[in-house]
This record gives C-alpha cells, structure tokens and sequence, in this order.
C-alpha cells in the first residue's frame, strides 16, 4: 500500500509544474512580442518620406540681393516634408556646407544655421519653404538659399551638388547635381 500512496502523491506535482511551464513560457512570449513591436513602433517613426525626383536651378552672378548665384530645390512630388524636418548640404569644387536648425525665423540665417567653415553660404538670402517659420515642403514648393560671393564662388559652367537631408531619419530627400549658369 506504501507504494501506492507515493505513486499518488507524484502523479498530483506533475499537473502543477506543467501549469506553472506554461504560465512561465507565455509570459516569456508576451514580453518578446511586445518588445518586437515596441521596437518596429519605434522604427516607423524614423522612415524616410518619399519625394519624386526633385529639380534645380543654379545661376551665378554677384550676391547684390537675392536674385543672383540663388539655388532653388523644387519639390516634385511625394510625401509633404516639415521644414523643422530638412537639413541641406552644399558640395561646391572645392568647399561645402550644411545649412542646418531650419526653418528661420525671417531670411536670415544665424550662426546656429550653418556648419560653413569656408562661408559658402550667403546669410542673408534664405526663402521658399525654410524661410519666415517655414512651412511643409509639397509638391511644386521650392526651397531656396544664395551662395556667397565672397567665398566659395562656382564660375559658369561648374558643378554643385545639393542634398536635402530628412534630419529624423538621415535620408537623403533630394539629392540635385546642378550646372551652374549665368
């Protein structure tokens, strides 16, 4: 009769543990579930928009104003883009720059608006969707700024390259290889 007793009492442990695995292995499931998706959440804000094959337009002359050596990005279809969105880089023959913390607050940029250490930007000649607050850079908006003249001058007939930068998920928005021309 011993035997039996035992043989009883094991047969009752063997039901509890095997709850107790598989509480212990759904919980294990749930927290990598939810830390899968907690992540793909996480990702999802970092995507890049999509902007159609965007335009350009680069003409050179003196910096008197805002009309000469202004380059202006159009935007040509696609995702609308905040401006507090962009950042853009400028790779001149033998300088560049980033134009950064957009948009400003009138047409000016301040120093906080530029990594430039060969002052290829002009300060005071900012407009189109980065300018006065900003606004979304659409279809059909541009996006404008003036090279300096005083620095990092491109003669007629050379060529720059402009990059808009999606600041949140560092993709390249627009990437525009302009000729410059008088």
């Amino acid at each position: 009769m011993a035997l039996s007793t035992s043989n009883r009492t094991c047969r009752g442990v063997s039901p509890v543990v095997g709850v107790v695995l598989m509480l212990a292995i759904t919980v294990l499931l749930a927290a990598i579930v939810g830390g899968v998706a907690l992540n793909v959440t996480t990702e999802s804000d970092r995507r890049t928009p999509v902007v159609a094959r965007s335009t350009g337009e680069f003409v050179t002359g003196p910096s008197s104003g805002c009309g000469a050596n202004t380059v202006a990005i159009r935007h040509a279809g696609g995702d609308p883009v905040p401006a507090g969105e962009l950042e853009i880089a400028v790779v001149l023959p033998d300088a560049d720059a980033r134009i950064v913390d957009l948009p400003v607050s009138g047409t000016a940029l301040s120093a906080t608006n530029t990594h430039d250490p060969d002052n290829v930007v002009y300060d005071y000649c900012v407009g189109g969707v980065i300018a006065n607050g900003g606004k979304r850079w659409t279809a059909g908006r541009a996006l404008t700024f003036q090279l300096n003249a005083g620095g990092g001058t491109v003669e007629p007939g050379d060529t720059i390259e402009v990059r808009v930068v999606h600041t949140p998920s560092d993709g390249v928005l627009a990437a525009v290889e302009l000729t410059a021309r008088q």
